[in-house]
């Protein structure tokens, strides 16, 4: 990790679902990257988060991006959360209700914002005709892209995203992975993204770190994933159920809006057309139809 632009070497204790453990991580990554971070809830893939934006403190370790000290404890020197160069876009958008779209990014911008600066990133993500709207007049799909532009707003040299689409309706995430591609080319940001969705990562990252009670368990390309010698990635792909089991045992689902056959190992009895299920994606026969 000493050649990664940004370097972590982190301890920090946590409690799950078996009982207390410990994030113990050495990870580096290199400028520019789109890292997936993966794993089951509660393996500490969130803590990492907080951590580099320094909402947390690790109990032992250092955090290092291009050269720069944010965090060592040996050293007590820590930068506090308002001078690291970070962009954090969480789950639930976290805007300003009280703020116009334009007040919005102006405010991400500082006090130095040219209207012209803030014209242009309302036109990158199309909000440039809601820019005198509030919030809560906008759909999920354009409050995702006003937090992703107002986290990039000051091209921060982190960006990090905390399942950021999983609360939208598939067409809306994938039109919204669309818009994080062109935003990534756009602005050449380290992205580090929290995910449970497989479809996402494999058009996204271009490397996937799983956690695993706060060890590394994985660390490589996505497309590592699907072979058949990696590691149980153990990933929630969320889809409809249309119709089935059929006399063969195998249903119709709509997955990322696309039907396709699969082969439930376990169905439950009350199951019904137009259920949304949760597929893992070590368990799936996939064949796309169409």
């Amino acid at each position: 990790a000493s050649s990664s632009w940004l370097e972590v070497s982190v301890r920090f204790a946590l409690s799950g679902a078996s009982g207390p453990f410990e994030l113990n991580m050495e990870l580096g990554i290199a400028a520019g990257s789109f890292v997936a971070l993966i794993g089951p809830s509660g393996a500490g893939k969130t803590t990492l988060l907080r951590l580099l934006a320094g909402l947390e403190q690790p109990q032992s370790g250092h955090i290092r991006i291009a050269g720069e000290v944010w965090c060592d404890t040996s050293t007590g020197h820590c930068i506090p959360t308002r001078r690291r160069s970070i962009g954090y876009v969480f789950q639930d958008y976290a805007l300003f209700p009280n703020m116009t779209v334009r007040g919005n990014v102006a405010y991400a911008l500082g006090a130095k914002a040219q209207p012209s600066d803030v014209a242009r990133l309302l036109d990158i993500v199309g909000l440039e005709q809601l820019a005198n709207a509030y919030p809560a007049r906008l759909s999920g799909g354009q409050k995702q892209r006003l937090s992703l532009i107002r986290a990039l707003a000051r091209r921060p040299a982190l960006l990090m995203l905390d399942e950021p689409l999983s609360a939208l309706d598939p067409a809306m995430r994938r039109q919204l992975q669309d818009e994080l591609q062109k935003l990534h080319r756009e602005f050449a940001t380290t992205t580090l993204i929290v995910s449970h969705d497989i479809s996402e990562i494999m058009r996204l990252a271009d490397r996937v770190v799983r956690l695993d009670e706060g060890c590394i368990t994985f660390d490589g390309p996505p497309a590592s994933l699907l072979q058949p010698k990696a590691p149980r990635p153990g990933i929630a792909i969320p889809a409809l159920h249309i119709c089935g089991p059929d006399a063969d045992g195998r249903s119709t689902v709509l997955l990322d809006g696309s039907p396709c056959r699969v082969r439930y190992r376990n169905v439950p009895q009350d199951l019904r057309p137009g259920d949304a299920v949760s597929l893992s994606v070590d368990e799936l026969d996939v064949h796309r139809l169409g």
